[in-house]
C-alpha cells in the first residue's frame, strides 16, 4: 500500500447494520426495568472523519460491527477520496481528521514539505506487496534487480534501502517505470516494457493468478517489519483531541483482538465492504505476509525516515526536521494500557503481545 499519489478506483462502501431501539410501547416498562447502565449505548461524544479510498478498513469495519465505536462514544465517518493527493489535500486543509491506508513513504515525504502531521498508530504493519516478473526470468535475490526496469516508483524505500545498504545506489542503478494506475505495472511486466514489477497489496491476486506471471518476493521478506501504513492526523487535530484519538486507538485495538481470534468471519466482512470476489480479499488476507497490526513503530517509522533521506526522497529541508516530533506512542500506550485492564483477560497472550511490542518498537 505505499503509493505515490495515483488515481484509484472507488468502491462504495455498503452500510453494515446498527442495532434497532425497542420501540413497542408496550414492552417500555419491562425493557427499562432490564435495562442497566452497562447495556445502555454510550453517548457519541465525537465524530471522527477517517479519510477512505477502496481497500475497506478492517479495524474499522470489526469496530463498527462490533460495537466498539459506540463502547467509547465515538463514530466515524468516511470521506471517500480518489486519490492518495486528494487524502493528504483533504488532510491540510481540515475536511478529514485521519488517513491510515496511505503507506508511510508518502505521510514521511509530506511531512518533510512541511505539512505538520503526527503518526500515532499503525494499520498494516506488513502488506502483501509482491515483487514479480516473467515466468521466465531467473531470480536469486533482489540484487537481480540492478540494471534492470522495475515497474514501481523508487520511493518505495522497502526495496530500495536494503539496496542502499548492500552499497549500490537503487535510484540510478535501476531504472524506474511507473504508470497512472498499478495495473500498468502489470502490463508492463507482461509485454515487456519492464523485467519487474511491485504492486500493492490489493492486486496480489491479479498477479498470483496470472499464469505468466510469477511472483519471486514480497517487500516484507525484503525488510522485515518495513511499516507498510501508518495512521496519522495534523498534528494540530490530535494534540488538541487527545482523548478522541485514545478512544480510536482503544476501539481499533479491541477490533485487532478480534480478528486474533475471527480471521473467517473477518474476510467474509471485507468481503461484502469491497464487493470483491472472495477470492481476491484472500489472496493478500490468508497470506502471512499481511499483517494488521495497530502498534505505532516508532522504530520502523524511524528507519524508514532514514532510507528515504539518505535517497534524497525527502524535501532538501528535511535534515531540519526531527522526526521524533512527529510521532506520537503515549496516546498508543495508554490506550493499550486501558484496554488491557478492561479487556485483558478475553485474550491475555494477545494483549501481553502487544505490550511486549509496544516494549521493542517504541521507546
Amino acid at each position: 500500500m505505499m503509493r505515490r499519489m495515483r488515481p484509484v478506483v472507488i468502491i462504495t462502501l455498503l452500510s453494515l447494520l446498527t442495532a434497532l431501539l425497542p420501540a413497542c410501547a408496550s414492552q417500555q416498562e419491562a425493557a427499562s426495568a432490564a435495562f442497566t447502565e452497562e447495556e445502555a449505548p454510550a453517548e457519541i461524544k465525537a465524530t471522527i472523519r477517517l479519510a477512505q479510498t477502496f481497500t475497506g478498513h478492517v479495524f474499522n469495519a470489526i469496530a463498527e460491527q462490533q460495537g466498539y465505536l459506540a463502547d467509547e462514544g465515538i463514530a466515524v465517518e468516511y470521506v471517500p477520496l480518489a486519490t492518495d493527493a486528494d487524502v493528504f489535500a483533504a488532510l491540510e486543509n481540515g475536511t478529514v481528521d485521519v488517513a491510515s491506508t496511505q503507506g508511510t513513504n508518502l505521510p514521511l515525504q509530506y511531512i518533510s514539505e512541511g505539512l505538520d502531521l503526527t503518526i500515532f498508530g499503525g494499520y498494516l504493519l506488513t502488506g502483501c506487496m509482491p515483487v514479480f516478473t516473467r515466468v521466465e526470468t531467473e531470480w536469486n535475490s533482489i540484487e537481480d534487480l540492478i540494471g534492470k526496469t522495475m515497474a514501481c516508483e523508487p520511493n518505495l524505500y522497502a526495496i530500495t534501502g536494503p539496496l542502499l545498504r548492500l552499497g549500490y545506489d537503487p535510484l540510478h542503478d535501476i531504472r524506474w517505470v511507473d504508470y497512472p494506475d498499478q495495473q500498468g505495472r502489470i502490463d508492463a511486466v507482461l509485454n515487456g516494457e519492464a523485467d519487474f514489477g511491485l504492486v500493492g497489496t490489493f492486486l496480489n491476486y491479479a498477479v498470483v493468478s496470472n499464469p505468466e506471471l510469477k511472483i519471486v518476493t514480497y517487500a516484507s521478506d525484503i525488510l522485515p517489519n518495513y511499516s507498510c501504513c501508518r495512521i496519522e492526523g495534523r498534528t494540530e487535530w490530535v494534540n488538541e483531541n487527545p482523548e478522541t484519538v485514545k478512544a480510536l486507538l482503544k476501539a481499533w485495538i479491541r477490533a485487532m483482538a478480534y480478528y486474533d481470534n475471527h480471521h473467517e468471519e473477518t474476510v467474509a466482512l471485507i468481503t461484502e465492504i469491497t464487493g470483491e470476489d472472495e477470492a481476491v480479499i484472500r489472496a493478500f488476507m490468508d497470506n502471512p505476509r499481511c499483517e494488521y497490526n495497530i502498534d505505532p513503530m516508532k522504530s520502523s517509522v524511524r528507519r524508514a525516515w532514514d532510507y528515504m533521506d539518505n535517497l534524497g526522497l525527502l524535501d532538501a529541508d528535511a535534515r531540519k526536521i526531527n522526526i521524533n516530533d512527529h510521532i506520537n506512542v503515549e496516546l498508543y500506550e495508554q490506550a493499550l494500557d486501558e484496554c488491557q485492564a478492561q479487556y485483558g483477560s478475553e485474550n491475555p497472550k494477545f494483549y501481553e503481545m502487544l505490550q511486549a511490542q509496544f516494549a521493542r518498537n517504541d521507546q
